[in-house]
């Protein structure tokens, strides 16, 4: 049994998602399409990247994951298709596999690039504007369906790749990142892990700040007794990262962060 999954910018209001579910089930019908998410921001490729490394490598190996967050879709910017470990990807070569390659390279998995340049495995009338219908889908679900990596077009090995988030520590031990992700409760995952404030004297001992506000000391876990509705808290993510959260609250009422906003983690006082 093959496994698909597709994230996209697209929303789901139009449909557009639906129409590539269709085109992989025409050419693959014994796979299994999951949505991960057409949420992403419009055009918002390092937003893609968290979302796709995130989750992609949660579903079974030999899953392929079609990512179209293509603001250059039309464009001379190659289409293609790649391992990363034990999973596949189709997706526009702009960067927006970056992550998962940084992951790779940290992980020690292998890698390959194909360029999708073999238009028999594509739709027959192709357009400027909806290469997730008539590129992608049917190349994830023609390798899906057994059609070999190498055989979907011509290797490369320079894929295109975009600055993404970090963190630096500063000469007084503090150490800055970034807002990554907002998530539907207006929670702001930060570009700041566990292992890079780890000279700081967590949970207690420390500060962080964002958006003008201090949130002293960390916790462990959402609806600590401790702390009322909507009063701003700090602890560890799901992802791994830093969040900042409005206890038990949708966000927005205390701060507004957006991504890119940057935070900091320093010693109390």
């Amino acid at each position: 049994m093959a496994f698909i999954t597709l994230t996209t910018d697209f929303g789901t209001r139009q449909g557009s998602h639906t129409v590539m579910h269709g085109v992989i089930y025409t050419i693959a019908p014994d796979a299994v399409v999951t949505d991960l998410s057409h949420e992403v921001s419009p055009q918002d490729i390092r937003e893609a990247n968290f979302v796709v490394n995130n989750s992609a490598f949660f579903f079974p190996s030999g899953t392929v994951h079609v990512v179209v967050v293509d603001p250059g879709v039309g464009t001379a910017r190659r289409a293609m298709a790649a391992k990363i470990g034990e999973h596949f990807f189709v997706a526009p070569d702009n960067g927006v596999l970056t992550a998962c390659l940084r992951r790779a390279e940290a992980e020690g998995w292998p890698t390959e690039f194909i360029h999708c340049d073999k238009p028999e495995y594509w739709l027959d009338n192709v357009t400027n504007t909806f290469h997730g219908r008539e590129v992608f889908a049917p190349v994830a679900a023609h390798l899906a369906a057994g059609v070999p990596l190498a055989g979907l077009g011509e290797p490369f090995d320079d894929p295109v790749t975009v600055p993404l988030w970090g963190a630096t520590e500063l000469g007084d031990g503090s150490v800055v990142g970034e807002v990554i992700y907002i998530d539907d409760f207006g929670n702001a995952i930060c570009s700041i892990l566990p292992a890079e404030i780890a000279h700081l004297p967590i949970p207690d001992g420390v500060e962080v700040e964002l958006c003008g506000a201090v949130i002293r000391g960390m916790v462990s876990t959402f609806g600590d007794s401790a702390y009322g509705t909507d009063t701003l808290i700090a602890l560890w993510d799901s992802s791994g990262y830093l969040l900042v959260s409005e206890n038990n609250g949708t966000g927005g009422k205390v701060i507004q962060p957006c991504p890119g906003d940057p935070v900091t983690v320093s010693r109390t006082g």
